[in-house]
């Protein structure tokens, strides 16, 4: 490889003005040619090059194409952005079903129907665990769930400068979807298994904000079990093993950001298990499973997929009330 020392009119890597007596190394100034990676003295390290150096003909260094390898453990955005994206997914599920009551407060009152009131503690109690109620506050999670993507969108992509789904990791690493299937099936076992053990240490409340849900109606468990099944895992993924795993595994590195995504992803189900410390303890030991995973795997699909096999399997049970 000769270095061309013929003058040339800007450099090719930053762009700056190039004296005509000014060397440079194939159209990169001194400072670009110094700073280049080693992998540009490679001749066809990256096969869309047109030189030794691996410059693109864009005249972007290969390292900075958009085309360059997205790795999801090196993301564009920070600890800020992924605990912001956290936060608005908490906040969305307790304000959304609020916002989700008011609207049907006024809704019912311009029917005429007989509503609590405001200033009854009891009546609005009672008017709030009515099974058309509870239905209500379900299924505004939906609407929840859909401004929670569209946040984590907008941080990931930075408004649709980047791809969304291969910035998260999005792909079977190596594997096919049934082995991911059968692995489901071993974390779904492997919990019973461990549930069983630890109801013999930790006790286990049959009453709890959750249980009263199911028991208001069927309609009620259909919706539960549909939300389970078809957003929450995806969802929930996106946002705990997706966008906040990313953010914080640079920070803490690997062993920080396995524990505190894992206690994250437990700790906001404690009030709606609140007593049932047994279930509590499975989600935790599902939680720190799917964490494990993608840090092994930098994808999320596979997650997503075991998340929402898990979550199927217990939908059913409720469906059947075999399950509280």
């Amino acid at each position: 490889m000769v270095d061309q020392l013929a003058p040339v009119d800007t450099c090719r890597g930053c762009g700056v003005a190039l004296n005509s007596g000014q060397p440079h190394v194939d159209g990169l100034c001194a400072e670009c040619a110094a700073a280049r990676p080693p992998a540009f003295e490679t001749a066809g390290a990256y096969p869309e090059s047109d030189n030794t150096f691996g410059v693109p003909s864009s005249g972007v260094p290969a390292s900075l194409s958009p085309d360059a390898p997205i790795d999801p453990d090196n993301p564009s955005w920070g600890p800020v952005g992924g605990v912001m994206v956290w936060i608005l997914s908490v906040g969305a599920i307790i304000v959304i079903p609020v916002i989700a009551v008011i609207v049907w407060y006024f809704v019912e009152s311009a029917r005429g129907s007989h509503l609590p009131n405001l200033v009854n503690r009891d009546e609005m109690l009672e008017w709030l665990k009515s099974p058309n109620l509870l239905l209500v506050q379900v299924l505004s999670t939906i609407v929840a769930h859909a401004l929670t993507i569209a946040f984590c969108w907008a941080v990931v992509t930075r408004a649709g400068k980047r791809p969304f789904w291969e910035s998260l990791g999005w792909s079977w690493a190596g594997h096919s979807v049934w082995y991911w299937l059968l692995f489901s099936a071993a974390i779904i076992v492997g919990l019973v298994m461990a549930t069983q053990v630890l109801s013999r240490f930790l006790p286990q409340s049959e009453e709890n904000s959750f249980t009263d849900l199911l028991k208001s109606s069927m309609r009620v468990r259909v919706a539960i079990a549909v939300l389970a099944t078809f957003t929450a895992p995806l969802v929930e993924e996106t946002v705990y093993r997706g966008v906040l795993f990313s953010s914080l595994r640079r920070s803490l590195g690997l062993v920080g950001t396995v524990v505190l995504v894992t206690l994250m992803f437990a700790g906001v189900h404690v009030l709606q298990y609140l007593g049932a410390w047994v279930t509590i303890a499975g989600l935790t030991l599902l939680s720190l499973a799917l964490t494990l995973i993608r840090a092994r795997t930098k994808s999320i699909l596979p997650c997503v997929l075991i998340h929402t096999v898990n979550n199927a399997f217990f939908a059913v049970l409720i469906l059947f009330n075999k399950v509280s």
